[in-house]
């Protein structure tokens, strides 16, 4: 027996992936337009009246169809309009770097809601450093509503259970249930991933890899982090290892980090000193383009991206730094894509563990399927 988009002919065993089938028509059509008369949604999904009606019974009880009334001062009789509720529920996206956490709250649609942060001793230990992540992130969550899910980014190794397995930069992370930990607070459903990664994965959702399906993302600076989109989703990995580039980095050649160790300068002032035409500044600009070209050019030898994108400190660069990490990618790389800053700034890691906890309600919690 045949499949019927409206759940028409189908067997018993059918019928429950045919009603998420029409659910998630039906969201899809509900987030990416405006609000619409039954009607339109029928002609938009090609589903029937009938079918629409019991769909958005079912949204409604999960509240996340808004029903508006019908517009007045037209002729006939007004029908009913309806539009997605982005706000029905809520995500936290946290971030754990060795020396800060940050905390932001998004809608359904990605809408920020709150920031937080704090920030943390290199030395703190996991559960001191946990108590600081909890207390910012029920701030954050305060002024919304119920969490749905939290997504979770940490440097090191994650494993796709949200275990983090290797993290040389945070004290007694290793081994941690990262993702269960964080959850518990909540009730809700949690995920975890590397920084690099969920970086790139912010880049996609709302920065300057949106338009792009192969991208490689170098997180500069203060951790350094690199992290892969492959058909414009995240790629964790097998063990949740993919780009993870920390031994080459062993290689001070490699590492653009240690040139600023060295000088005893941040990038900023670096950057701004190299504009205001001082060689040594100058110079080190060059070298840090230099080392992050190095760390780009293994990623790009491999996948042959569309985009490369530069998060992180090393922003602080601007469109020169840009130019010079090109240039330099052209000496190492037969292919050189397009190479552009992020422009989520402190966002980019916590945006993109967000997107991650809404993948996760979309493609296995089955709350949001479109």
């Amino acid at each position: 027996m045949t499949t019927s988009p409206s759940g028409a002919g189908t067997s018993g065993a059918d019928t429950t992936l045919v009603r998420r089938w029409n659910r998630s028509t039906v969201l899809a059509a509900l987030r990416t337009g405006p609000e619409r008369t039954l009607t339109e949604m029928a002609q938009a999904t090609g589903l029937s009246r009938q079918t629409l009606t019991a769909v958005f019974t079912e949204l409604d009880d999960r509240g996340l169809v808004q029903v508006h009334a019908p517009a007045t001062g037209t002729s006939g009789r007004p029908a009913r309009r309806y539009s997605f509720q982005s706000t029905a529920g809520y995500v936290l996206g946290l971030y754990f770097s060795p020396t800060q956490v940050l905390a932001l709250v998004t809608d359904l649609d990605g809408t920020i809601i709150a920031r937080e942060h704090a920030a943390t001793p290199r030395d703190l230990p996991a559960p001191d450093r946990l108590r600081r992540a909890r207390e910012i992130s029920l701030r954050a969550t305060a002024s919304a509503g119920d969490v749905w899910a939290v997504g979770v980014a940490t440097t090191g190794v994650v494993d796709p259970q949200g275990t983090v397995r290797r993290a040389s930069q945070i004290p007694g992370w290793t081994g941690l249930d990262l993702a269960g930990t964080i959850g518990s607070w909540f009730h809700s459903a949690a995920v975890a991933g590397n920084d690099g990664t969920l970086a790139a994965l912010g880049e996609k959702w709302q920065g300057a890899a949106r338009y792009a399906n192969d991208v490689a993302l170098i997180l500069s600076g203060r951790p350094t982090g690199q992290g892969i989109l492959l058909g414009g989703r995240a790629h964790h990995g097998r063990s949740g290892a993919a780009a993870e580039l920390g031994r080459l980095l062993h290689d001070q050649t490699w590492n653009a980090a240690a040139v600023l160790e060295e000088a005893g300068r941040s990038a900023e002032e670096v950057f701004r000193a190299a504009a205001e035409g001082e060689q040594e500044a100058s110079e080190l600009a060059d070298h840090l383009a230099h080392h992050t070209a190095r760390g780009a050019s293994v990623l790009v030898s491999v996948l042959d991206p569309e985009l490369v994108v530069i998060a992180g400190e090393f922003t602080a660069g601007g469109q020169p730094f840009v130019d010079a990490t090109r240039q330099h990618l052209s000496t190492m790389c037969i292919n050189v894509p397009e190479v552009a800053l992020s422009v989520l700034g402190d966002d980019v890691v916590p945006l993109g563990a967000a997107r991650l906890a809404l993948d996760h309600l979309e493609e296995r919690e089955y709350v949001l399927d479109a």
